[in-house]
């Protein structure tokens, strides 16, 4: 199973290609704890995953658990299809926030980043 990860905008993002399954998910497990040591978020682009079964939802639900233990978000990239449509009848997109593209990841985090500097920089004074 081809994986690519890398850093972007503090935040490392891996990058899935094929199927996300029985066959698959112990490969996937072991990259999973590599970047639960690391101290960053996590964006799990599953934009080129044309199936996931049960046990690939549970090891996105062991990685999610396991960065928010520490504190860390995890984000996922999916695309409309099986993947997509799987996370939310089992209702997983309510609780992992699932943006269609990494275009739609960097605009949400740089709209939350401009409203944070904005609201840093005013102050009232009454």
């Amino acid at each position: 199973m081809p994986v690519i990860t890398y850093t972007m905008n503090h935040t490392l993002v891996l990058t899935i290609d094929g199927e996300l399954d029985h066959a698959t998910v112990e490969e996937i497990r072991r990259i999973f704890n590599s970047l639960i040591q690391k101290h960053s978020d996590v964006l799990v682009d599953l934009s080129s995953v044309s199936f996931i079964d049960s046990a690939g939802i549970g090891s996105l639900i062991y990685l999610y658990k396991q960065l928010q233990a520490n504190g860390r978000r995890l984000r996922l990239i999916c695309k409309p299809g099986q993947p997509r449509e799987l996370l939310s009848i089992l209702h997983i997109d309510r609780s992992i926030t699932c943006y269609l593209s990494i275009r739609d990841f960097l605009a949400d985090i740089s709209d939350k980043q401009s409203k944070t500097c904005l609201s840093d920089s005013v102050s009232l004074v009454i």
